[in-house]
Order: C-alpha cells, then structure tokens, then sequence
C-alpha cells in the first residue's frame, strides 16, 4: 500500500496522507489539490487490482467559515460528513476539538458507573486508586496532548 500512496501523491515533499492498518486520511489545503490526489490514488489501486469502496469513503471540509466541498471517484459522490473518527480522534467541520471532549466524558461517565460497584466493595484504597487510575482516568485523557484548546473550552 505504501507503493501506491507514493506513486499517487501529488507532493511528496507535504505530510498530505496519514496512514494506518487499511485506513487512510487524505488531506489538502485546496481542494482541487486533494481531488487530484484522490483521483491519482483511485488510478494507482486500479492499477494493483484494488477499488476504492465508495459506500466507506467520505469527505469533510475542515474550515472556519461553514463551506462544504464536493469530491467523486469516478463521478461517484462521495458522501459530505459533518464529523468523522480516525484512530480514535473525531474530526469536526469547524476544526474545533469540543466533541472529542465531549464524547471522552461521556465514555468516562459509563465508566465511572461501571466502576462504581467495584469502588464500593472492601478494598484498600491503593487498589481503587489504580482502578480509577488505569481504567478511568486513561479513557478520560485519551490523546489529549493532541488537544488545543481555546479559552472558552477551559475550565477551572
């Protein structure tokens, strides 16, 4: 796969792809840019025996301003996403990192009720302060040092 990536990059010398296992982020700063790189990239799979599957491939315009681009493979629309998750991380239209965060409380709000019965039995508390340590704390903090956050997402 990393043959085929290379050959359809369209710049080499820009980060403009991130791989991983079968899944792939493409990403562009113009996008006439990443419908050329996405077309290059269609051509190279055809090339290797491989397609594109459609139905699992979406586009989001990452922006400020509240725009969407529409980008194909082959004439076939591909579908708009307001959000999507790559490697655990949820990237939104509007860039900003407020539903990653929210979405880490909420799985650790299901985690503390989990956890609650546990924390309720007789045990020392060194052994519920790792509980809460390993399980819940690390669902909570997940990838947060990849998180900028604005002032108005800061609490005290």
């Amino acid at each position: 796969m990393d043959r085929i990536t290379q050959a359809a990059n369209p710049d080499p010398e820009c980060l403009n792809e991130l791989l991983f296992a079968d899944d792939q982020a493409l990403f562009s700063p113009d996008k006439d840019t990443l419908q050329e790189h996405i077309n290059q990239l269609n051509r190279q799979c055809e090339a290797h025996g491989m397609r594109i599957n459609i139905k699992k491939t979406e586009a989001i315009t990452i922006s400020r301003n509240e725009t969407t681009s529409a980008f194909n493979i082959e004439g076939n629309a591909l579908l708009n996403a307001t959000e999507f998750k790559y490697l655990g991380s949820i990237f939104t239209q509007d860039g900003r990192i407020d539903r990653e965060i929210e979405i880490r409380c909420q799985k650790a709000n299901s985690i503390s009720y989990q956890l609650a019965p546990l924390l309720k039995m007789k045990a020392s508390p060194s052994i519920k302060a790792k509980l809460i340590n390993s399980i819940f704390l690390t669902t909570l903090t997940y990838q947060c040092q990849t998180w900028p956050l604005p002032k108005d997402s800061k609490t005290s």
